[in-house]
């Protein structure tokens, strides 16, 4: 397989800290308190690159921005057909879910249908994100168990993949087993790369987890937005369209109840899915169409959506000004603050010169 367009073969070795720029202040009353810095690119399904922030070469760790991609063989082995998966369930095997009641449901009936149970995910135990659910637990005497955990989806998805090609799903985690080797080829054939360019490590639920150019993350946004490349294989092009079609017709499932990817997917046409560490993906099936990839340097979680929502309206996309800024309380309620993105199209000037920052209005 040859690259269609991005690393050089000496990328891999790329090891030097990234240049990022002041992207995201958090005011308290009339001073900045802190600064997140963090960087973006965005790309076309060709590999041209449109618009960048920092160092757009530098590895980073994918998290859960990589679900999507991972949830793909789920599709093209045939084990979504032959096990009768909709697309409800698709969506939530691209999902770092909440664990709300219609996410279990999910993450059950893909299990229920490839003769698998609960006891079959190793995808480790967290409480639930959603508090009705945590609550609910709390209320029982229950403890949280491995269904809560917001990978799930994921792994039930590679445990249904497992029991179809008739691989032992007892070892469905293991980098050198069939499914990871699969999971990584197919990570790098959307990302334009080799196999042995994505670099990797162990995420939090214990899988692989992949490491790559921030710009190679973007590209493959940009791929699964466009349903694909013009030399994808026709397997792994149905398998796209049916996993954007699914995360765009179930945003909920892919995360949750007033999470930022899902509220920006119904209040726009993008697909879009964050990772840990301050990692977000996102891109427009919309022609020309493009993927657009940030890391924020210090994996602050409270910075992305500012960010990416700064960096995104220079491609026109448009979301309510609620959504731009998150108000900073106090125990009682009362604003004390915000987190507020930087101007995004003089970060570049400003850097250079070290200015002070301006207070947004």
């Amino acid at each position: 397989m040859e690259p269609r367009s991005s690393a050089e073969p000496a990328r891999a070795a790329h090891t030097d800290a990234p240049f990022d720029a002041p992207v995201v202040a958090v005011w308290r009353g009339d001073l900045v308190e802190s600064v997140h810095r963090g960087r973006y690119v965005v790309r076309d399904v060709r590999g041209e690159t449109l618009d960048s922030l920092g160092d757009p070469a530098g590895y980073v760790h994918l998290r859960s921005s990589a679900k999507p991609f991972q949830a793909l063989p789920l599709v093209f082995s045939g084990a979504a057909d032959a096990f009768g998966l909709t697309s409800e369930e698709l969506a939530v095997a691209c999902a770092s879910h909440s664990a709300e009641p219609r996410h279990l449901a999910a993450v059950r009936s893909i299990l229920r249908k490839a003769g698998l149970s609960e006891d079959d995910l190793q995808n480790g135990i967290h409480p639930p994100r959603h508090a009705p659910t945590a609550a609910r637990l709390a209320r029982n005497g229950e403890q949280p168990r491995h269904i809560h955990g917001n990978c799930s989806g994921k792994h039930a998805g590679m445990l249904a993949v497992c029991v179809h090609a008739g691989w032992d799903p007892a070892g469905y985690r293991d980098a050198e087993g069939p499914l990871q080797k699969l999971v990584r080829r197919t990570v790098a054939k959307l990302c334009s790369m080799e196999p042995e360019e994505v670099r990797l490590a162990g995420d939090g639920c214990s899988v692989p987890v992949f490491a790559l150019p921030l710009e190679n993350l973007a590209l493959g946004f940009a791929c699964l937005a466009a349903g694909g490349a013009e030399d994808f294989p026709e397997d792994l092009l149905e398998a796209v369209v049916r996993v954007r079609d699914a995360m765009r017709e179930y945003p909920g499932m892919v995360a949750g109840t007033g999470r930022f990817d899902t509220r920006l997917m119904e209040a726009t046409d993008l697909i879009a899915k964050s990772g840990a560490e301050g990692v977000f993906a996102a891109a427009s099936p919309v022609e020309p169409g493009w993927g657009f990839a940030l890391k924020i340097s210090d994996g602050a979680s409270r910075a992305v959506a500012p960010a990416a929502l700064a960096a995104l309206a220079g491609r026109g996309v448009r979301v309510s000004e609620e959504m731009k800024v998150q108000t900073v309380t106090d125990l009682h309620g009362e604003k004390v603050g915000k987190v507020a993105p930087l101007a995004h199209a003089d970060l570049r000037d400003r850097s250079r010169r070290e200015e002070p920052l301006k207070k947004p209005e």
